[in-house]
């Protein structure tokens, strides 16, 4: 690079050199209309503000507003997208499965790995097929434990369950303990996410339990957020284990 070039990227160019640039270049802004834009313009009108001034100065600013809803829009569907290509890999790793803990295994690790989850557990009303007293220890010590509804714990939740969508936001002391155990004072945000018998034709008479995630960020979950994509992983989940459910 020549020294001439340097000493212009490094300071900014006189006018003069600018002027002489634009009259080699009559056709600069007809070839850059963005340059233009951005580009103040003086009309001479006294002291009062020109019309056509203001006007312009109008149309700047709705242009930068639609950039940033357009800047804005498309992060939306890139989240969406990535959220998309999550779930479709979660669902392939619950066909896979062939019992309920594998199910809760391919579970635990798709949210950890994939959606950032510091904690998962199930709590379910049904229990298990066919299971042993050392298979249910076993299942608990995976953090799928089954709810009492008489617990005065999960009687906290019922409101979620009846309702059926899933919620997000800051948990209670006791919710957080029923559901999080030992990594309870940890968790400063969560998702419970209700998970309805897809087998009964009345979803809310037969609930199979709920699907807490946990995160140490409070920010994680509030209660502004969206919940269309944890209600799809509600029914994907209710699926998945059903079979494996008295």
């Amino acid at each position: 690079m020549s020294s001439n070039k340097q000493e212009l990227l490094g300071t900014a160019m006189p006018d003069a050199a600018v002027a002489e640039f634009l009259r080699n270049h009559p056709d600069f802004f007809v070839k850059h209309p963005d340059v233009l834009m951005e580009v103040a313009l003086q009309h001479s009108s006294g002291p009062a503000v020109s019309l056509i001034e203001r006007q312009v100065a109008l149309l700047r600013e709705h242009n930068r507003k639609l950039k940033r809803q357009l800047q804005d829009l498309v992060q939306i569907a890139r989240d969406n997208d990535r959220l998309s290509e999550r779930m479709h890999r979660l669902t392939l790793a619950l066909i896979d499965c062939t019992s309920l803990e594998e199910v809760f295994i391919a579970l635990h690790d798709n949210l950890r790995n994939e959606f950032q989850a510091d904690a998962v557990t199930l709590r379910l009303l049904a229990r298990p097929l066919q299971s042993t007293a050392g298979e249910q220890d076993e299942l608990s010590s995976m953090d799928i434990l089954f709810a009492d509804k008489d617990d005065a714990a999960w009687g906290t939740l019922k409101g979620i369950m009846n309702n059926g969508k899933p919620v997000c936001g800051i948990l209670n002391t006791t919710q957080l303990n029923y559901l999080f155990g030992d990594q309870a004072t940890d968790i400063a945000s969560a998702a419970l996410i209700p998970m309805a018998n897809p087998s009964s034709a009345d979803r809310a008479a037969l609930p199979l339990g709920i699907v807490a995630i946990g995160s140490y960020d409070a920010e994680r979950f509030h209660p502004g957020m969206g919940t269309h994509f944890l209600s799809q992983m509600g029914e994907l989940i209710s699926r998945a284990i059903r079979p494996y459910l008295s």
